[in-house]
């Protein structure tokens, strides 16, 4: 579990901020599908849960866990992984579900608007 801990964090912060965009992305579609899904919601979740895990990128809530076992192994001090690894981390989740997610979804209707 250390060795994966490791991975996840020794990226540079451009590079985990343009994960943490691709997983905010992954997590806004996912909450945009889920009630349309009706009986497969449980698979539309595992699907884009799988796609963040099997892409590697960066996700505030799973990446935490990893980042404060490191800081618990004595491997990193708490303020690197907040300054490295926490702060690009939600900066990109924020810009990837928040901002580019909004942006597509008025694209979409901003004609009958």
């Amino acid at each position: 579990m250390l060795e994966i801990s490791r991975h996840a964090v020794q990226h540079g912060w451009l590079e985990i901020g343009f994960q943490g965009i691709t997983s905010g992305y992954l997590m806004a579609a996912m909450v945009w599908l889920i009630p349309g899904a009706r009986a497969a919601q449980f698979h539309v979740a595992y699907l884009m849960t799988y796609l963040i895990g099997a892409g590697g990128f960066a996700h505030i809530v799973a990446g935490s866990v990893e980042a404060f076992l490191l800081v618990c192994d004595g491997w990193i001090s708490l303020g690197e992984i907040l300054l490295h690894f926490t702060l690009p981390v939600l900066i990109g989740n924020i810009v990837g579900g928040t901002v580019l997610f909004a942006l597509i979804s008025y694209a979409q209707v901003m004609k009958e608007m």
